[in-house]
């Protein structure tokens, strides 16, 4: 394989430079390897969507969560319970707005309504209850 000059700073146009000097055989190499590259990254980013798509808050706080929310319903919270009440809700929402944001990413890269890609990624859904 020839030596390529590769300057500090990469740019396309460098990169594309130094692949234009590969002999057909190295740019078959190359092409290769770079599309398994871009296989490897896509199922990685993937991974990643799916992950954040199922997630929640822990059980615990859920479960506190929804006490919680009964209580405020009654309005019998006290004011410590206000404030871990509001700090609950925001995790939740914060998280929510994260699965649904990844949900629709995953949506337009499967080219499916997101109800079916839930439903393949094993998906409830379900919020965080608040």
């Amino acid at each position: 394989m020839p030596t390529v000059q590769v300057p500090v700073q990469l740019t396309v146009d460098d990169l594309l430079a130094a692949i234009k000097q590969l002999s057909p055989a190295e740019l078959r190499e190359f092409a290769q390897q770079f599309a398994r590259w871009q296989k490897q990254n896509g199922e990685q980013v993937e991974a990643a969507f799916i992950e954040a798509a199922k997630a929640s808050l822990p059980d615990a706080d859920e479960r506190r969560l929804k006490r919680l929310i009964a209580k405020s319903e009654r309005g019998t919270l006290t004011e410590k319970e206000m404030d871990q009440y509001r700090i609950l809700a925001e995790r939740a929402e914060q998280i929510d707005l994260k699965r649904v944001e990844a949900l629709a990413e995953l949506a337009r890269r499967r080219g499916k309504p997101a109800r079916i890609v839930m439903r393949e990624i094993g998906s409830t859904g379900g919020g965080n209850g608040a």
